[in-house]
C-alpha cells in the first residue's frame, strides 16, 4: 500500500508541474545597415553646348523658362536666370525627376554667328544639344524645327 501511494503521490507531482510557455528571449543581434531611402538630384541647365565634340557658348540673346520637378512633386518655374543655372536637391527614392521649358529670343538681338543650345541635364545626364550657324541659317532651323525651342528631361532616380 506504502508502495501504491508513493507512485500516486509521485504521479501527481509530475503531471501537476506546468512548463512554462514564455520563450527565452535570443541574444539580439546588430540592425544591419538599410540601403539609403533619399538621393540628390542636381538639375543643370549649362550655358555651353557641345556639337561635333567641340563646346560653345550659348549666345547670351536667348531667354529659357521651364520648370523642374521638387522633392515633394511639385513643378518649381524658373524664369530667365544667368544661364549656367543649378539646382541641387534631396528626393525620396525612387523619384521620377523633371526639367522642361522654352526657348525665347529677339530676333532683333540675334549675333551674325549664332550659338544656340538646349543643355538641360539631371545628374549630368541628358539632353546637350545646339547649332550653330549664321543668323539666316538659325532662322531658316528654327523655321523648319520650332520644337527645337522646347525641351524636356526626365530620370527616374533608385
Amino acid at each position: 500500500m506504502f508502495l501504491l501511494a508513493t507512485l500516486l503521490v509521485g504521479g501527481m507531482l509530475l503531471t501537476g508541474c506546468k512548463k512554462d510557455t514564455t520563450p527565452t528571449p535570443t541574444p539580439s543581434t546588430p540592425d544591419t545597415p538599410s540601403t539609403p531611402t533619399t538621393r540628390k538630384v542636381v538639375y543643370k541647365l549649362d550655358n555651353t553646348v557641345y556639337i561635333a565634340m567641340i563646346s560653345y557658348q550659348i549666345s547670351p540673346c536667348f531667354h529659357y523658362n521651364f520648370s523642374y520637378k521638387d522633392a515633394d512633386g511639385t513643378m518649381v518655374e524658373v524664369n530667365d536666370p544667368t544661364l549656367p543655372w543649378t539646382k541641387e536637391i534631396t528626393v525620396n527614392v525612387p523619384f521620377e525627376a523633371k526639367i522642361e521649358g522654352k526657348v525665347t529670343y529677339n530676333e532683333a538681338e540675334l549675333p551674325d554667328t549664332v550659338y544656340f543650345g538646349r543643355a538641360a541635364l539631371i545628374n549630368n545626364d541628358g539632353l546637350n544639344t545646339g547649332f550653330t550657324g549664321s543668323k539666316e541659317v538659325f532662322l531658316q532651323y528654327i523655321a523648319a524645327r520650332p520644337d527645337r525651342l522646347e525641351f524636356s528631361n526626365s530620370k527616374t532616380i533608385q
